[in-house]
């Protein structure tokens, strides 16, 4: 899946979710995704209880799961967060000192993809 086919698809679902260019420095963004955030950056966007993180507040979220040493946090579902580690996406049970990771997909368009299945 295409970012602006999943984009198309996040709204289509719930017009609430709201996407935008973003301008500011992608340096700290993973290379596969600065793409999606500097053309389809998820200003509010919650898809089956995934909560996507802006671009704006990536730093900030980083900084939230430090505690758990989960590389890039760009989403967060049930306050756990969604990330990626060498392309692969996790999640991971917050609150725990040191969780297990549980893969959800092996690649970022695939759990695009997966999130607006019917």
């Amino acid at each position: 899946m295409e970012y602006s086919e999943f984009v198309e698809k996040a709204v289509r679902q719930d017009k609430r979710n709201v996407f935008s260019v973003y301008e500011g420095s992608l340096e700290k963004i993973p290379d596969v995704m600065k793409c999606f955030y500097r053309d389809n950056n998820p200003l509010d966007v919650e898809i089956n209880a995934v909560r996507f993180v802006p671009a704006e507040e990536l730093s900030a979220i980083q900084e939230e799961y430090s505690c758990l040493h989960v590389p890039f946090v760009f989403a967060t579902c049930n306050g756990d967060p969604v990330f990626m580690h060498n392309g692969n996406i996790y999640t991971c049970p917050h609150g725990i000192e040191t969780p297990e990771w549980e893969l959800l997909s092996e690649d970022i368009k695939s759990y695009l993809s997966f999130l607006l299945e019917e």
